[in-house]
């Protein structure tokens, strides 16, 4: 049944009546047909989940289950698993086709039949054609607290099926749920660019660290195009407005990850289309439509574009990393993007109050680098850090300081595979190096 054809009549209620389980039911519906109208009416695509956590574990067994997962129907059926009876779980071993490289897992469950049964006993012949199927409940009295009784309730007869099941076993009301795909040693794995229909940013983490990803590359770029001394040209003007503009509405959005994902959409496309005005290869038109049923598609193609605009635009730029150094003489620096650690380099700058010969070989001696989570350690048992090679004449993309000397991390040794595993970087810069200034910069 459709949202256009349900109705939307109450029952009249008068004294004399004659009462039937008939008007129950009418006035049941009648509420979720109201509810379903109103959200319909006042909510973009308010349909998915807005909550879903499944078992990586029983999947590697070739089992799909559900740890917990709520959020409402397109024909506005809300559920809420484990409160709600969670469906089976789906036995996918045999079902994997070998001619297929995924297959989408889909909560479903029969479709609401107007002017026929509904509700099935467990023992009915066809209880899986069924929306609900009875079960007798102790109830007890919640005035007394005594008392109990036994009531029959309707559990919705949910349960997971592939999707070339889709067509089995009746009309059914479905929400694909996660992609099935095989690993490099053959094993069952969720799909990770598989992000299903949500109501919440929230709701799965792949929408979560999208947006972080998107909001550290947005970030480091804005603060790429900082003034340093020389007036900025125009057309970086106009660049860092439109970063600066897009930055709090996305920390917004990361903060609060209760916003439908319509909003983060309204915010990467505005963004993107506003970078469409750098790179002459780019046109607007050419941008991903919102896609609620796929917006794994939508939004990986969104990333993909502000990626490579903002690559055009800077296509050899540098930015510098925020430091925090309130553990002195301790300093450590975060960087998820891990193609940025895989492919850029990295140079530490630091200035001090010695002459540039001192500076460079007071430099290599007593400043050390290393994760964030092992720098301290590392100093406590003089440990040797990452090797740093010292760079005269530092390239000019990297925007150099006047007075401060340079030198690039090797990517090599234990350090740096603490260091891209953990993506921190933890500097020791004590004291005898006076009045010491310092910037971790980033050439991608």
């Amino acid at each position: 049944m459709t949202m256009e054809s349900r109705p939307l009549t109450r029952v009249v209620w008068e004294e004399g009546m004659h009462l039937a389980q008939h008007h129950f039911q009418a006035q049941g519906r009648f509420f979720e047909h109201a509810t379903s109208f109103a959200l319909s009416s006042l909510y973009f695509a308010g349909y998915g989940f807005s909550g879903l956590e499944l078992d990586g574990e029983s999947l590697l067994n070739g089992t799909v289950s559900l740890r917990q997962a709520r959020g409402i129907l397109p024909d506005g059926l809300v559920f809420h698993f484990p409160h709600d009876p969670p469906p089976a779980p789906l036995q996918i071993r045999d079902r994997f086709s070998p001619t297929r490289p995924s297959h989408v897992v889909h909560l479903a469950i029969p479709e609401y039949r107007a002017g026929a049964a509904n509700t099935a006993k467990v023992d009915d012949p066809d209880v899986e054609l069924r929306r609900f199927v009875a079960e007798s409940r102790e109830q007890t009295d919640e005035i007394s607290g005594e008392e109990t009784r036994p009531i029959t309730f309707g559990r919705k007869n949910f349960r997971l099926i592939l999707d070339e099941e889709l067509d089995d076993g009746g009309p059914l009301v479905t929400l694909p749920m996660a992609r099935i795909i095989r690993d490099g040693r053959g094993n069952f794995v969720f799909d990770p660019e598989f992000i299903p229909p949500v109501l919440r940013i929230g709701a799965v983490p792949a929408l979560g660290e999208l947006l972080a990803r998107v909001l550290e590359m947005v970030d480091a770029r804005a603060r790429s195009l900082r003034p340093s001394g020389a007036p900025p040209e125009v057309a970086q003007m106009w660049l860092a407005h439109a970063l600066h503009q897009s930055l709090p509405a996305l920390r917004h959005l990361r903060e609060t990850r209760g916003a439908h994902p319509e909003a983060l959409y309204q915010e990467l496309a505005r963004l993107a289309g506003a970078l469409c005005t750098f790179a002459l290869e780019a046109r607007a038109d050419e941008l991903p439509l919102y896609r609620h049923d796929d917006l794994g598609r939508c939004f990986g193609e969104l990333e993909r574009h502000l990626r490579s605009n903002l690559d055009v635009v800077l296509p050899t730029g540098s930015y510098r990393l925020e430091l925090d150094g309130t553990g002195h003489p301790f300093y450590e620096a975060r960087l998820t993007d891990h193609e940025v650690f895989h492919s850029g380099r990295f140079f530490l700058g630091i200035r001090g109050d010695l002459s540039v010969g001192e500076l460079a070989g007071r430099i290599q001696r007593v400043v050390k680098v290393c994760s964030a989570e092992h720098i301290q350690r590392l100093v406590r048992e003089a440990f040797p850090g990452l090797d740093l090679s010292h760079v005269p004449a530092p390239p000019s993309t990297l925007r150099p300081s006047t007075g401060t000397q340079y030198f690039e991390l090797r990517k090599e040794g234990p350090c740096w595979t603490l260091m891209e595993k953990s993506g921190s970087f933890g500097i020791y810069l004590p004291d005898s190096i006076p009045n010491a200034q310092m910037e971790l910069v980033v050439l991608p």
